[in-house]
């Protein structure tokens, strides 16, 4: 079978599991050597400290094309992912969980993307629960009135065209805005069934569901602090209806224990509410001290590259300056 000339890079996201990165990289490189002519394999190593430098130095003399880049920290899985979609060079990029994803989905991922959709997003009724998928239905209009339209049910793999990823990582801290930046950067989303293409999966929790729609209504829109300043406002008004009524009780009825318990589950009201209200701006505002630091989202502690070629007649140049592989996306070196 012919190899395409599409290049590709392929995102691994790892921490700790060393053991699963090899024997996925035992599978990944000789898939992907076998069907394109370029590719890499970019390891995003969240500092791992079970072995992971010692047995990557080893792959690094085997497999060719792998790059291997060691975050300073653990950071967060969307802060992760943007590491590896700014550092890779690939005409797309397709980032797999080495836990649960099969090599062969690379493939028929490729085709959707040239076939002309930058944004690929792998989705599965397997990965969510039934308690996720009552919380995702009770914050889908949340999340879709702040612009946030990916599938609840994602499997967390993607596949970008260049021009995707370009649009994406261009302009401001998008960091923590990852998954906000995929849905509103312009380029229509495509769901691609990869449920035949998992082999092991963990479902999506209860937890994980309130913590994503926070996570997506703070970071990326302003529209939870003016609801909350709303409440407030309501608030106010009731305590201000409340005492007008006080006032009145007291000019017919002057018994001072009239009310009480009224009074006490009135206040009780108002605390609630005024907690709930300093809870979002202590979020807010820890916010807007990140984003005013001057610190990065990541920073890398060094890269390394594989030291062979195994292919010695491999170039990284097309010798023709057209090529019949049709590619819709317009991205690349083959449009």
């Amino acid at each position: 079978m012919m190899k395409s000339d599409t290049f590709v890079s392929v995102v691994l996201v790892v921490n700790n599991q060393t053991s699963k990165l090899m024997a996925f990289i035992e599978k990944l490189s000789p898939y992907l050597e076998n069907n394109l002519n370029d590719y890499e394999i970019v390891i995003i190593d969240q500092h791992s400290t079970d072995g992971m430098e010692a047995e990557l130095s080893k792959s690094l003399t085997t497999y060719q094309s792998i790059r291997h880049i060691r975050l300073a920290q653990e950071e967060p899985v969307d802060v992760a992912l943007a590491a590896g979609l700014e550092n890779a060079i690939g005409d797309f990029v397709i980032n797999l969980n080495v836990e649960s994803d099969a090599v062969d989905i690379i493939l028929p991922l490729i085709e959707s993307g040239l076939s002309g959709h930058d944004i690929i997003v792998c989705t599965s009724n397997k990965v969510t629960s039934p308690l996720y998928k009552v919380v995702r239905r009770l914050s889908r209009r949340l999340l879709k009135s702040i612009g946030y339209t990916l599938p609840h049910n994602s499997t967390g793999t993607f596949c970008f065209s260049r021009r995707a990823v370009n649009a994406i990582t261009e302009s401001g801290r998008f960091y923590c805005k990852l998954h906000m930046r995929m849905a509103n950067v312009g380029y229509k989303l495509h769901s691609f069934d990869a449920t035949k293409y998992l082999y092991s999966f963990s479902k999506k929790s209860l937890i994980s569901g309130v913590t994503e729609t926070l996570h997506h209504m703070v970071f990326n829109s302003t529209k939870p602090l003016r609801w909350m300043s709303f409440l407030g406002v309501m608030g106010s008004m009731l305590a201000m209806i409340y005492s007008v009524y006080s006032l009145l009780v007291h000019l017919v009825n002057d018994t001072v224990a009239s009310g009480w318990t009224t009074t006490i589950l009135f206040m009780s009201t108002l605390f609630a509410i005024l907690f709930t209200m300093l809870s979002f701006f202590g979020e807010y505002l820890a916010r807007l001290l990140s984003d005013r630091s001057e610190h990065k989202e990541y920073n890398v502690v060094y890269e390394r590259n594989s030291s062979v070629m195994l292919n010695e007649n491999r170039s990284n140049v097309l010798f023709t300056s057209t090529n019949n592989e049709i590619n819709n996306s317009q991205t690349g070196r083959n449009k």
